[in-house]
């Protein structure tokens, strides 16, 4: 039996949200930037807290940061999950607040909303929830329509981008009489 919890935890130093920080990046995650229809145009935000939820209805969950300009941006709008490939670092970035003043972003219109073209896989979704996370929203889409491609996806651990490494190679199952 478990001891019931009680009273109040004490609040992290900045030390310790350091260390859990690194500590859930040991957590390697895939890289996606979710697109969105703004005021001003086409918008984006870099992510690596997306999931899927449930498969009837189809429900993924995306992360962010509630200091992040695309909280007000996606409350109530439709959004494409973009998985990104592993050779687009550039857009990761440029995303992720860090412009990358040389590059074109690859802008395609799926069905009013923006995605991204060259990833390997997208994920057009309209809003079905929000929630409230601690120091980030989460906003649950409904998934409306979708594809995917060959291709490496690019991958995010320890703070730095990574590509898939070779297979692993199970050993057989035992034999069952």
């Amino acid at each position: 039996m478990q001891p019931a919890l009680t009273g109040s935890r004490p609040q992290p130093t900045g030390s310790d949200t350091r260390r859990l920080r690194d500590c859930l990046g040991r957590f390697g995650s895939g890289v996606s930037t979710v697109t969105y229809a703004g005021d001003n145009g086409f918008r984006g935000i870099t992510i690596s807290s997306f999931t899927s939820v449930s498969l009837d209805p189809s429900l993924v969950l995306i992360s962010v940061g509630r200091r992040a300009r695309a909280c007000a941006g996606l409350r109530n709008a439709s959004f494409v999950v973009n998985v990104l490939a592993a050779d687009q670092v550039p857009l990761a970035l440029h995303f992720a607040g860090r412009p990358q003043s040389a590059l074109a972003v690859p802008w395609l219109d799926q069905d009013g909303v923006p995605r991204l073209d060259g990833t390997v896989a997208w994920l057009l979704c309209r809003p079905w929830r929000t929630y409230e996370g601690g120091d980030h929203l989460l906003f649950l889409g409904e998934v409306q329509d979708f594809a995917y491609a060959p291709g490496d996806p690019l991958l995010f651990q320890d703070g730095d981008f990574r590509r898939p490494g070779p297979q692993i190679v199970l050993p057989p199952a035992p034999e069952t009489a």
